[in-house]
């Protein structure tokens, strides 16, 4: 056992043993193990301690539980800061900036010192007895200390991009399904509307039927429309289950009890410019800044490696007592390792790959987004098209042919069949008007948002990839896949697209 401690009568004798020897010199051997023991008594308890203190897990952030939320109405902003205090993928994304920032920190602490005790006994009594303590030090050089914090600084540069990637991922995936809640709402009520036409329009056939006015094809046919419409509201009831449940869980509150949003689908038609769109999703889009971030951070790391070929210093001190001839002796070493067959070409060479591939990453996420813009801005201008062709000219046809066929038919001049293929047009008119409406509104939020959804993926999932000819869920496979053939791990599950 290494014992750090002097009593107070070996420091005397020893003190009393130095006439041989300068006083500067036993001064100095004395100090030294005075330091290393008082080092020795005290760091190590602080090692200790710190070592029972950081191995408790610090608390993870509070959620809102869903007991807690309250309220039948829902806006979109309340929705998207319930989702932002709960969404899991925000905690992970904070989580990785933290790590980033360890590393950093890690990265600028300097080598421990070493410390030991060591006695040479002679191979026979009286011939050779010493002891002393050592201290040794390696010596970083080439400022490698600073340039791998300048490397892990640029790491934290892009966790933070992606944090704010994972932000507008959640605030965009939230008002998607906002909006597809909203328009499952009014498709629901609508066909609650279409279900209560139908069957008194089944009664009035069937009157007229026993009182011999029209024959009994008029019912069947009336009777096959109400079954119909039965159907149509069945589906819309369980599409806005679908739906809320998928809203729900983008906020990360999955036991959200279902409720009301609040807002009007069929508004002011959103206008865009191609190149407006453009150059701001070019300007603003965090994808490409972590790329950025990340070519900046291999250009640190090739540095670093440049400046790791240079060996470190390593300086020793012993401070030694020979008790039999009455003696001290302080020696002094100093040892670096020759760089003559490793001086570390594979790492260079390999940084050097790696600052030419991150260089070349930031053209491709720029062509990747530029890609996946011309796919939205097409579904843009095809649902905007649309809107206007459906809202202006079709829907208020059908309306009036649904008018007038039913005038019609009360006039005995057309058969009930012209009644029925009169509301099939007007109703197909009305559910297409409203689905272009969600398409517009969908691809207006993708611009908007800087092309971001998938708040469900994990924050990893970011790199910008070409758009599929399949449509949006593929793409967020593909841009997983991607991402884990570098970590060569693929996670348990992804979020489907919410879009086409």
């Amino acid at each position: 056992m290494i014992r750090a401690r002097l009593g107070k009568d070996s420091v005397t004798a020893m003190i009393s043993r130095t006439n041989l020897l300068s006083f500067r010199t036993a001064t100095a051997s004395l100090m030294l193990r005075l330091a290393v023991a008082m080092w020795a008594g005290l760091s190590v308890g602080r090692w200790e301690r710190s070592l029972v203190a950081e191995d408790r897990l610090p608390p993870a952030p509070s959620t809102v539980a869903a007991s807690e939320v309250t309220g039948r109405v829902w806006t979109l902003s309340q929705l998207q800061q319930l989702a932002e205090e709960n969404n899991p993928t925000l905690r992970q994304a904070v989580a990785s900036v933290n790590m980033a920032r360890g590393l950093y920190r890690q990265a600028g602490l300097y080598p421990n010192p070493q410390v030991g005790y060591l006695r040479t006994d002679g191979d026979r009594s009286g011939a050779s007895r010493s002891s002393g303590v050592f201290f040794g030090q390696e010596i970083v050089t080439a400022k490698k200390i600073q340039k791998a914090q300048a490397t892990e600084a640029w790491e934290i540069e892009q966790g933070n991009w992606n944090y704010q990637s994972q932000k507008l991922r959640v605030a965009n995936d939230v008002e998607l399904r906002y909006w597809e809640v909203l328009a499952a709402q009014q498709s629901l009520a609508l066909s609650q509307k279409l279900e209560q036409v139908a069957a008194r329009g089944l009664q009035t056939t069937e009157r007229l039927h026993e009182a011999r006015e029209v024959p009994k094809t008029d019912v069947l046919q009336a009777r096959i429309q109400h079954k119909t419409s039965q159907l149509t509201r069945r589906e819309m009831q369980a599409r806005s289950a679908a739906v809320w449940k998928q809203l729900a869980a983008v906020t990360g509150c999955p036991d959200l009890q279902t409720a009301t949003v609040v807002g009007e689908l069929p508004g002011d038609i959103p206008e865009r410019d191609w190149d407006e769109c453009w150059q701001r999703l070019r300007s603003g889009s965090p994808q490409i800044q972590a790329s950025r971030a990340r070519a900046q951070h291999f250009q640190n790391n090739y540095r670093l490696e440049r400046a790791n070929a240079i060996p470190n210093l390593s300086l020793q001190v012993v401070a030694e007592r020979d008790h039999v001839n009455q003696f001290s002796t302080v020696s002094t070493l100093l040892s670096m390792p020759l760089p003559m067959i490793n001086r570390n070409q594979g790492n260079i060479d390999r940084a050097a790959a790696e600052t030419h591939e991150s260089i070349a990453e930031i053209d491709r996420t720029e062509l990747a987004l530029r890609d996946q813009l011309a796919e939205v801005f097409r579904r843009y201008e095809t649902s905007k098209a649309q809107v206007e062709e459906l809202g202006t000219s079709i829907l208020p046809d059908a309306r009036e042919n649904l008018e007038q066929t039913i005038a019609a038919y009360r006039a005995a001049e057309v058969g009930y069949l012209h009644v029925l293929m009169a509301q099939r047009i007007y109703v197909e008119a009305t559910m297409s008007h409203l689905d272009a409406w969600l398409e517009l509104r969908r691809a207006t939020v993708e611009m908007d948002g800087l092309l971001l959804t998938g708040a469900l993926n994990p924050a990893e999932v970011g790199t910008a990839l070409q758009a599929g000819p399949t449509g949006g869920s593929r793409r967020g496979v593909l841009n997983q896949i991607q991402e884990s053939s570098r970590s060569n791990s693929l996670p348990a599950a992804l979020q489907t697209g919410g879009g086409p």
